[in-house]
């Protein structure tokens, strides 16, 4: 049997792999110094009598300043986030004990350590006194607020009521506090932007034209938090002999991480600078921006991709070398990954996988916006230096590169290869609305093609039918062809379904074994 192949981000958590928000902090920490100096060299290589440089680059480029992302774009980052999910904002803040306990585990607190600090300190119990009904936000922004009925906020409160805080116990407190003003504050500038007559003649254009007239001040909403996270990470003591503020203020840290590897959004930042990679002279800081930020990431990506021999061995990718013992063959593989683990994984358990295709880029790709051409080479150091490449990823956010060649050629020749297939799976990836080009690709080998698709979901994100349900909504597709569309939640560790891997579950149904 033939089985095509589509892997997303999820298929390499299990490996190790940081998750979008988490590898979003992580750029956003790196040093950009290296790669100024590495654009600064280019720029001076490159011949200034050529067309290129005459037409499509600006005077003075050589020695023009070179920028990267600073303050002011950490400011379009909280305000992206807020805007876009804030509900899960809400949400994560309403719930601060178990995003705490959370946190404790993950550090190797020993809570009866903490608790009988905090005693010594304050006098009091953890957990002893609330402010419940001390602290109440103001009712026009929220009823439901419980981050005060928290033990843990409570808590920190108290060290601060008390003096006994560092600076920076009390910052991670107050950043909490600003999350969640912005959030709600958020929620009520919308609803008083959407809704500010309550009632209007719909043929008087003057009330259109006072609409939108609210904003909230996002460079104060969040901006204490996201500083927290980029500086330079700290160092808590954790131990027996840590003060209760050092624990505290650890606690506090992690939580602020956690929180912020879900709702940290950073694609209006990206879409507000990639068009700028076509136009330097209209927009030299923008440009450079977007090639400083483009190449970092690439480096990142790939470092870890390069530590996948200290991970661990069993994943979804190393499940692939029961295909011979299973009978199937791989028509192809899709990926919307940029790194190389699924062809380092294959080499390392003797895995034949002629067709790989990298739909949204990778660590071996660039591409030159000034011709809008891809090309691949195996190390950046051979990359053509009389034309400035950027790595080709992050394509959510500039659909122009896929008009190119190169990509259009991966799109078709990948649904060829699927189209030739007995079943395709798709493992990890989530069908969101950024990757639309995806979903209508694979939309179309459902509804035109009548493949079935095998969706490997997380089980802990419901069952079979309400998956399934999710799954057709996400792609669009019609009901006439819901039976096509199969979901299989499977164990997040063991990548089994009803005690089945995952792949022998679907090379059973589509070899009708189990019949």
């Amino acid at each position: 049997m033939k089985i095509g192949l589509f892997f997303g981000a999820g298929a390499e958590i299990g490996y190790g792999l940081p998750s979008g928000g988490k590898f979003a902090i992580d750029l956003f920490r790196q040093d950009p110094g290296p790669y100024k100096a590495q654009l600064r060299a280019q720029l001076r290589q490159v011949d200034a009598m050529s067309p290129y440089a005459t037409n499509w680059l600006p005077q003075n480029y050589a020695d023009s300043r070179i920028h990267a992302f600073g303050r002011n774009e950490f400011t379009a980052l909280i305000e992206s986030s807020i805007e876009y999910k804030r509900d899960e904002i809400i949400r994560r803040l309403n719930q601060f004990d178990r995003e705490c306990d959370a946190a404790i585990l993950q550090l190797g607190i020993n809570r009866e350590v903490l608790a009988h600090k905090f005693t010594d300190t304050t006098g009091s119990q953890l957990g002893q006194r609330l402010y419940t009904h001390t602290i109440r936000l103001n009712a026009l922004l929220a009823h439901d607020v419980r981050l005060f009925e928290s033990e843990f906020y409570s808590a920190m409160l108290d060290i601060v009521r008390r003096g006994a805080a560092s600076d920076d116990l009390r910052r991670y407190v107050s950043s909490f506090l600003q999350l969640l003003v912005g959030a709600h504050g958020q929620a009520l500038v919308q609803r008083l932007n959407q809704e500010l007559f309550e009632a209007a003649p719909d043929d008087i254009p003057i009330f259109d034209d006072i609409s939108g007239m609210f904003r909230l001040e996002f460079n104060k909403a969040g901006a204490m938090a996201l500083e927290l996270l980029l500086e330079e990470k700290r160092e808590f003591p954790v131990g027996e002999d840590a003060t209760v503020t050092s624990l505290l203020s650890a606690i506090a840290q992690q939580v602020l991480e956690n929180l912020f590897t879900t709702v940290l959004d950073y694609q209006a930042l990206i879409d507000g600078h990639f068009r700028y990679l076509y136009s330097p002279k209209t927009e030299w800081a923008k440009f450079t921006k977007m090639v400083i930020f483009l190449r970092c990431a690439r480096d990142y990506i790939a470092a870890q991709a390069g530590a996948i021999g200290e991970r661990s061995p069993h994943g979804y990718y190393h499940d692939l070398a029961r295909k011979s013992e299973l009978g199937v063959e791989i028509s192809a593989v899709g990926t919307s990954n940029y790194n190389s683990i699924l062809e380092i994984v294959a080499e390392s358990v003797d895995l034949q996988l002629e067709h790989v295709f990298h739909l949204n880029g990778s660590v071996m790709d660039y591409y030159n916006p000034y011709k809008n051409s891809v090309l691949t080479c195996d190390a950046p150091e051979i990359v053509p230096q009389n034309h400035i490449h950027v790595p080709f990823i992050l394509t959510q956010s500039g659909l122009k590169p896929l008009t190119s060649v190169e990509m259009s050629r991966r799109y078709v020749e990948l649904h060829d290869k699927f189209r030739e297939s007995d079943a395709i799976i798709v493992v990890g990836f989530g069908f969101n609305s950024d990757d639309s080009h995806i979903n209508g690709l694979l939309r179309e080998l459902i509804e035109a093609g009548e493949k079935s698709l095998y969706w490997i979901c997380r089980a802990t994100d419901g069952d079979a039918q309400t998956q399934q349900r999710e799954l057709i909504r996400r792609l669009r597709v019609d009901q006439n062809y819901r039976d096509k569309v199969i979901a299989v939640p499977v164990d997040t560790e063991s990548r089994q379904f009803n005690g089945v891997l995952w792949l022998d579950h679907v090379a059973a149904i589509v070899g009708g074994w189990n019949e």
